[in-house]
């Protein structure tokens, strides 16, 4: 049997229009990024939510999105799932991060396993979320859909599809869109994106 799991990306913060480094800071929508997840719910871009399995991450702006998309409809947490923590980047603009010699080295691709400092190693972040992974793919449910992060979604592509050798910023979606993946036999065959210029 194929089953289908869709990962969204939660709507733009002040995070993402600042385009600031954060993860751990739980930070709410933005009014238009609101406005923009829900144009995209009425061009019919995103899954149907009914008779789905439905999650977020718990935070914030995961659940403020996932109501914006699917209303009061009820859905687990999947604390696994949070965006990761980066410590002494949080909030940072690129050129504060870049300032900074560690910074610099991640930026430029020199220590793509990077452990932020203060805040989760690149091994730890892996480990969690592919527990949370895990709590996806045991759905009984043929249709499972996540509301989480950008980096959250990246990591799970990146485990799902290794063998495409993209790294965890090829695989970052838009605030708002995201990736159908189909799973047959346990393996994940194939992805689509959910994306604003079409339906996926």
């Amino acid at each position: 049997m194929e089953r289908k799991l869709y990962l969204i990306r939660h709507g733009n913060t002040e995070g993402t229009e600042r385009k600031l480094f954060y993860g751990s800071t739980d930070l709410p929508i933005t009014q238009s990024g609101r406005q923009e997840v829900e144009a995209m719910r009425r061009r019919g871009l995103y899954p149907e939510g009914e008779a789905a399995a439905l999650y977020t991450s718990g935070m914030l702006r995961t659940e403020q999105t996932f109501e914006a998309i699917y209303g009061e409809r009820p859905h687990g947490r999947i604390p696994d799932l949070r965006e990761i923590e980066i410590g002494i980047f949080e909030m940072k603009t690129f050129d504060e991060v870049l300032a900074t010699p560690l910074g610099s080295r991640w930026l430029k691709g020199e220590m793509p396993e990077f452990d932020f400092p203060g805040g989760d190693s690149y091994e730890v972040f892996f480990r969690r979320v592919n527990r949370g992974l895990e709590t996806l793919l045991k759905e009984d449910n043929p249709r499972v859909i996540a509301v989480l992060h950008g980096a959250v979604i990246s990591a799970i592509m990146e485990i799902l599809f290794s063998g495409e050798k993209k790294n965890i910023f090829d695989w970052t979606p838009s605030p708002g869109c995201g990736y159908e993946i189909h799973i047959k036999n346990g393996m994940a065959t194939e992805h689509l994106e959910i994306a604003a210029e079409h339906k996926a």
